[in-house]
């Protein structure tokens, strides 16, 4: 069973998604394009435009990557906008 959380972003904000759940594999969907999203999966906090974050262009888009936390899953996302976003992890 998948666990999945649909926001909108804050602009220059962290937001964290960390669900009671381990899964292997973590997909997020920039649901409207509004704006670049960068993320993480190893728990630690990313930046925009930064090194070692996964990058998604301004536009409806999915990046699906595995998991980097063993336990409960830990993805970090951030933008210098406001998109709508959806994170799945199972």
């Amino acid at each position: 069973m998948a666990k999945v959380r649909t926001v909108t972003l804050v602009a220059a904000t962290v937001y964290q998604y960390n669900p009671s759940f381990n899964g292997s594999r973590v997909e997020v969907t920039n649901m409207d394009g509004a704006s670049e999203v960068y993320f993480t999966t190893n728990g630690v906090n990313p930046t925009v435009g930064g090194d070692d974050c996964v990058a998604m262009p301004a536009v409806i888009n999915s990046v699906e990557v595995a998991d980097e936390v063993s336990g409960s899953a830990d993805v970090r996302l951030i933008s210098a906008g406001t998109p709508k976003v959806s994170i799945r992890v199972w």
